[in-house]
């Protein structure tokens, strides 16, 4: 259980870690895959050098500071360009609640308070995006990669918790965000009634989200109908370690990575760890 600000540091950090170190993960970076210019010790340092701001967001509650300094530390410490964009958007409301008694109310709280920031949040949420350069799906309404989007969040002061609801229904973050973690809390209760060893309950986690939800990183990428395809596939290898290992080295060559999906299951990871999962 999480019992002081520290403690709900270090499940962030674990979380980005276990969730790296997970193999085999199809598609994505994790012990024994790179990518040209994203390696696995880039999520390593990634993970390790956010401590600060998971620290000060656990202190504090501030939530678009955290996101922006996470990404600000955790440049410091390695020459990537995104690595976690996404997953600190998911673990930094949730670190914000730590202090909730179990992780439904943990999330809950972490969705009122998401109500609560203002333009100023948003804000900064948009300079971490921009900092990294991380790619999203295209919204209709205040796109991330939009010039204007700056301005419209300034002239309609439109708070973190009212952008993410514009996101579109493909954006599974945004969906997580404006409706509570449900996938977040699938997968921890998934995790804590687990009983294989961490690194197969991670990825079978992992592979079980994927069968489960179109990544919306592939369908920036590859279009709809391939992510539809890789949900029948992960359905199909789910289980068996032999499929799986195929539908991996399919993704790699395909340049399909489910980056949303692994960030997912860090959320999820951090929620188990809150709840008392050990490995």
């Amino acid at each position: 259980m999480i019992k002081r600000s520290e403690d709900a540091a270090i499940a962030a950090c674990l979380a980005l870690l276990l969730e790296v170190s997970g193999n085999p993960k199809s598609g994505n970076v994790d012990r024994e895959h790179d990518f040209g210019d994203l390696r696995y010790e880039h999520f390593i340092a990634s993970a390790v050098g956010a401590f600060p701001a998971f620290l000060m967001v656990a202190e504090s509650g501030k939530i678009g500071d955290g996101v922006l300094l996470a990404v600000e530390e955790s440049m410091r410490w390695h020459k990537a360009g995104n690595v976690h964009f996404g997953a600190f958007l998911l673990l930094t409301p949730l670190i914000a609640s730590w202090r909730e008694g179990n992780i439904v109310e943990m999330a809950k709280k972490a969705v009122e308070m998401l109500k609560k920031t203002d333009y100023s949040d948003s804000l900064k949420v948009l300079e971490a995006f921009r900092m990294c350069g991380a790619r999203v799906v295209k919204a209709e309404k205040m796109n991330l990669q939009s010039s204007e989007t700056e301005r419209e969040i300034r002239e309609k002061k439109v708070n973190l918790y009212d952008w993410m609801k514009m996101a579109p229904k493909e954006n599974l973050i945004a969906k997580e965000l404006a409706e509570g973690y449900q996938i977040s809390l699938y997968g921890a209760e998934f995790i804590l009634n687990s009983d294989m060893d961490a690194n197969d309950t991670i990825t079978t986690l992992y592979h079980d989200l994927l069968s489960r939800y179109p990544d919306p990183l592939i369908v920036a990428k590859k279009g709809k109908e391939y992510a539809l395809k890789v949900m029948e596939w992960a359905r199909n290898a789910t289980g068996n370690r032999e499929r799986i290992r195929e539908l991996d080295e399919k993704l790699l060559r395909d340049n399909a990575n489910p980056g949303t999906i692994a960030d997912l299951t860090a959320s999820s990871i951090y929620l188990a760890i809150a709840e008392g999962w050990r490995v």
